[in-house]
């Protein structure tokens, strides 16, 4: 019989290693949709590995982002109205002031608000680099609760999205110039 701690790790690093791979292959899309379904799925998983790892705080935003993103993805055409993002904007701090475990609970919600923003905005450039800014924080929220598995997806999301950002809109930007 597999002792519960082992277990609670493994199903922990598993979620957090099939939440990776959506994450990292969303970030390579041109495409707001696929990007956006990617992501969905990838943050299912996320609120799985916070809730098997008893990360409460991170649970919620991952809860809340998930919510997020099933919105901003039936809006994959025109930008989702700025209420929606007021409400979940609230929604993300009243959860941050109840599940409070001191300081270090600050760090998903900066980064949830930030990213929630660049995901209403809708531009998938801008998609792109605020997962990577509004990742920052996460990276030391999941090492500091023992998350490995989501640690490393989120420095490959950060990473991936500043190749998807090079790749896709850096380079076109760069041959635009060129042809003119």
């Amino acid at each position: 019989m597999m002792d519960n701690e082992v277990l609670v790790f493994i199903l922990g690093q598993a979620f957090g290693i099939i939440a990776l791979i959506c994450t990292v292959v969303s970030m390579q899309l041109k495409k707001k949709r696929p990007l956006m379904i990617l992501q969905t799925a990838s943050e299912a998983f996320i609120v799985a590995q916070y809730l098997v790892k008893g990360a409460i705080t991170g649970s919620f935003m991952a809860m809340v982002s998930f919510i997020r993103d099933v919105i901003f993805t039936k809006h994959h055409k025109k930008r989702t109205p700025v209420w929606v993002l007021i409400i979940l904007y609230v929604i993300m701090t009243v959860l941050t002031i109840l599940s409070w475990a001191g300081p270090l609970s600050i760090l998903p919600y900066v980064g949830s608000l930030i990213y929630a923003f660049t995901l209403w905005y809708g531009k998938v450039k801008w998609i792109k680099l605020g997962n990577a800014v509004g990742n920052t924080p996460y990276l030391f929220y999941t090492l500091l609760t023992g998350n490995y598995a989501l640690f490393v997806m989120t420095l490959l999301e950060v990473i991936s999205s500043a190749i998807g950002f090079i790749r896709h809109d850096y380079q076109t930007k760069k041959k635009k110039a060129k042809k003119s």
